[in-house]
């Protein structure tokens, strides 16, 4: 069994009313998805880094940009998100659990998932770590 920890950047509309709603309420987009894989021992094995081009919330919020140093011409060489999460999957193997900082980043896939009508059945366990520190 291998450990993902899981890092997701996501972009946000910049108003209320621009929010995606349909089939979920899509509170952000994501933009980036960085982890390290470890194995059952927890050392490090591999890591993971791929932008994707939003389609929904296309241009940076700047508050978000200023966090993440994702600058909206980083967008421009982004992968389809379809693409991107297929290239994930696999890459995580068969046996792992998600290691998350926080409990948004699960939610935040899962919702991604819907919005893109993909299945997330594949979607492992998850833990959030920041409650263990």
């Amino acid at each position: 069994m291998n450990y993902i920890v899981l890092d997701l950047e996501w972009n946000q509309p910049f108003k209320t009313k621009q929010m995606i709603r349909k089939p979920v309420t899509l509170y952000g987009e994501i933009v980036q998805i960085g982890a390290v894989k470890l194995d059952e021992n927890y050392h490090i094995v591999d890591t993971f880094k791929i932008m994707i081009k939003p389609v929904y919330y296309t241009r940076m919020c700047k508050k978000i940009s200023k966090l993440t140093k994702i600058t909206n011409r980083d967008l421009e060489y982004g992968l389809p998100f379809p693409f991107a999460i297929k290239h994930f999957r696999n890459w995580c193997t068969d046996e792992f659990v998600f290691l998350t900082w926080g409990e948004n980043d699960v939610d935040m896939l899962r919702d991604n998932l819907a919005v893109h009508e993909l299945d997330f059945s594949w979607l492992p366990k998850s833990y959030n770590i920041q409650i263990i520190f």
